[in-house]
């Protein structure tokens, strides 16, 4: 398996002792290829929406879909030199000629008469790893479609990984360049052509037994309890080197079944789900936002005075409201009225629900808990051989695959995730505690977690005999000012992404609905909510960390 060795960063991603870390600082700690950074106080939080430079320079790293990593960054600046000098142009790296065209569709949709150039760095190389993993697309555009640029990678999460991109880098000296004959001024020779100095990666074959061993503990987690139910095989599970490109990808298929294709997103989902699957090319999509079986019995009397719908898509639980949809219900309209239903089970987990007999599709972010040590990206999509849309879905998909999950970013999920039951088993007991500890504080007016909201009951339904409640939990404080007061004292992890082996805070609506705040608030999620991931600290050291935060808003408040 060639002779790649974890940095040190990597083989201690699994100390879970820091506590709330600097301004900016990756996490984890030194970490290279971190996938968030800190944000200490509300105050900081609300200046990196705002753009603000004294958060901007103080950042590390970015959570990749927010920004460009590092090494991204690098590997764009690297690029862009080597081309014939482009003015007033900035660029985005792709290792889908897929993702390359859709960004250039939005950026023409945005703006008919804007210009865009797609090169494609390849390396002189005859090595077949090389060739098939040193090679990326860099789309060109003007200056002014920056934001729509950000936007595209934001809701999509299509690009090149961090430690793709440091691959990529290290064969910069030996790439060739091809462009269209739109692009053709932009080309630059090769500058280095000795190819025999190039190292081979420390990987064989893309990565495929790391991604066989994520594929088949997937599909193992994934298996019913119920009788009757056909077991998924790791053919069955598609991995991307984001959640949100599985989300895409789903999409994007069910859109193309019909001109007049329409999806449902049932629940407050991830702030990121509704417009992605907005833009996948869907004739209409209907928001039932508050998950109710009220909006359960609008939906069914829509479809049954004839509104046809593609695809439904919930989350099990939501974030950040952890309420769990009534599954049941959504089958049986799915099966009478002929939709596709996708869950996505990032926050439930396959360890504590069981969902496969009510889904066609399963979504997982393995970024997240499957993954824990908060250094790698992935997705993953399951199509459930059960399902009468299996044909079509596993076909479609089959057809259309491309293997972009770089290998050492499979290297790290395959090493990390060998533990993913045992991790969600201590994170969900443990976040079960510190819900109910805080439920039951006099300055907290209420806890957002399974056992806690009014689905509880609907959990129960889905819940694995023997298993808890998820990592994920939520506050709202009864005064805007608690909340803020609770943020900056708590002494653990602060930032974005959830399911670290550390715990991590974060102000939810500020961060992920910073320009809608009032429209969340509208749907059940408050301006100043608290979300709160569970990791694997010692349930004693976390209740002492949170109380005392809260011991420390009391004193201030008196």
């Amino acid at each position: 398996m060639g002779d790649y060795k974890p940095t040190k960063a990597e083989e201690n991603a699994f100390s879970v002792w820091d506590g709330a870390q600097p301004l900016g600082t990756s996490l984890p700690t030194g970490d290279p290829h971190a996938v968030s950074f800190s944000l200490p106080t509300w105050t900081s939080v609300i200046g990196l929406m705002a753009g603000e430079d004294w958060v901007k320079n103080a950042k590390q790293t970015t959570y990749p879909r927010m920004g460009l990593c590092p090494l991204v960054s690098k590997l764009c600046e690297a690029a862009v030199k080597r081309l014939n000098q482009p003015k007033g142009m900035r660029c985005r790296i792709f290792t889908s000629h897929d993702a390359a065209i859709r960004l250039d569709q939005t950026l023409k949709k945005k703006d008919p008469t804007t210009r865009t150039y797609a090169i494609d760095f390849v390396p002189q190389s005859v090595d077949p790893e090389v060739l098939t993993w040193g090679r990326f697309i860099l789309v060109l555009y003007a200056d002014a479609m920056e934001e729509e640029a950000n936007r595209f990678l934001l809701n999509h999460g299509d690009g090149i990984s961090n430690r793709h991109a440091e691959f990529c880098l290290s064969l910069m000296p030996f790439m060739d360049t091809k462009c269209g004959p739109a692009g053709s001024q932009f080309c630059a020779a090769v500058l280095e052509p000795n190819i025999s100095t190039i190292q081979p990666p420390p990987w064989t074959c893309s990565g495929l037994e790391e991604k066989a061993i994520v594929k088949s503990i997937l599909a193992d987690s994934i298996v019913s309890q119920k009788a009757g139910m056909a077991p998924v095989r790791p053919d069955d599970v598609f991995l991307y080197s984001t959640g949100m490109m599985a989300i895409g990808k789903i999409a994007r298929v069910m859109s193309s079944t019909s001109k007049d294709a329409t999806a449902v997103i049932y629940g407050w989902l991830y702030s990121g789900t509704k417009p992605l699957v907005e833009e996948c090319g869907f004739y209409e999509c209907v928001l039932y936002g508050h998950g109710s079986e009220h909006e359960l019995d609008l939906l069914e009397s829509s479809l049954a005075a004839g509104a046809r719908y593609t695809v439904l898509f919930c989350e099990i639980p939501s974030n950040p409201q952890l309420h769990t949809p009534n599954l049941i219900r959504i089958k049986y309209l799915a099966d009478k009225y002929g939709f596709t239903t996708v869950i996505d089970d990032t926050i439930g987990t396959s360890v504590n629900v069981d969902i496969l007999p009510y889904a066609d599709v399963v979504i997982t972010s393995l970024t997240k808990i499957f993954n824990g040590a908060c250094n790698a990206m992935g997705g993953s999509l399951i199509v459930n051989p059960n399902s009468k849309c299996y044909p079509m879905i596993h076909a479609q998909l089959q057809d259309s695959f491309e293997d972009v999950l770089f290998p050492l970013d499979a290297k790290i999920l395959s090493k990390n995730c060998v533990d993913y039951a045992d991790r969600v088993r201590r994170c969900s007991a443990t976040a079960m505690k510190i819900a109910h500890l805080l439920a039951g504080h006099p300055l907290v007016e209420y806890v957002n977690y399974p056992t806690l909201v009014p689905s509880r009951a609907e959990y129960e339904r889905y819940r694995r005999e023997g298993e808890g409640y998820g990592y994920l939990l939520s506050i709202v404080f009864r005064s805007p000012d608690s909340a803020v007061q609770f943020y900056d004292a708590l002494d653990l992890w602060k930032g974005g992404s959830i399911g670290n082996n550390n715990s991590i805070a974060l102000p939810y609506s500020v961060l992920a609905h910073w320009d809608e705040q009032d429209w969340a608030a509208s749907f059940g999620v408050p301006k100043h909510i608290v979300r709160l991931s569970v990791g694997l600290e010692p349930e004693c050291e976390l209740r002492a960390r949170v109380l005392g935060a809260l011991e420390k808003v009391e004193f201030v408040m008196n």
